[in-house]
């Protein structure tokens, strides 16, 4: 049991109350800027969801990946989205190379394009979103050794008000 208070049924953050969580001894690389665990701020139970914030300019703010399979058994790894909250950034997905700036989504819905995002700018945001389809959602390998205790008592979904 813990002395957490219960989960409110809903909640408003802004990016700066989101705590930063550094690089796990799992991670085989050292993420750079600022990592906002999103998700887990909020207690998302459905999808992933980060914020990666540059502090400075030529910092690789989304490591080079692909989408593995995850801990859910599934064959396939998630599909992505990604926002440029602010700033600007280049995208590589496989051998193609975008500038991309403020405003601007990328979608990736083959788990196996290699992609990455370094920002242009210090203060560059990047929203990335994610899910597997046709599977329940599972914390990532990538989240799972650097996640912090939960908030609430009760992290799962709120109970409906009638």
């Amino acid at each position: 049991m813990t002395d957490a208070p219960p989960r409110p049924p809903y909640e408003v953050a802004h990016l700066t109350e989101i705590a930063h969580s550094p690089s796990g001894p799992s991670h085989s690389f050292q993420l750079v800027g600022e990592w906002k665990q999103v998700r887990h701020h909020f207690a998302i139970t459905e999808f992933a969801a980060n914020a990666f914030v540059a502090t400075a300019a030529g910092q690789e703010i989304v490591h080079e990946h692909f989408e593995r399979p995850n801990d859910d058994q599934s064959d396939i790894g998630d599909e992505e989205l990604y926002y440029i909250a602010s700033g600007s950034a280049v995208v590589k997905l496989d051998d193609e190379v975008r500038d991309v700036g403020e405003g601007t989504f990328v979608f990736i819905g083959d788990p196996f394009v290699v992609r990455s995002v370094t920002a242009k700018e210090p203060g560059t945001v990047v929203l990335t979103f994610g899910t597997n389809p046709g599977v329940a959602f599972a914390v990532s390998d990538f989240e799972k050794s650097v996640t912090p205790s939960p908030r609430w008592s009760d992290p799962g979904r709120p109970v409906p008000r009638a």
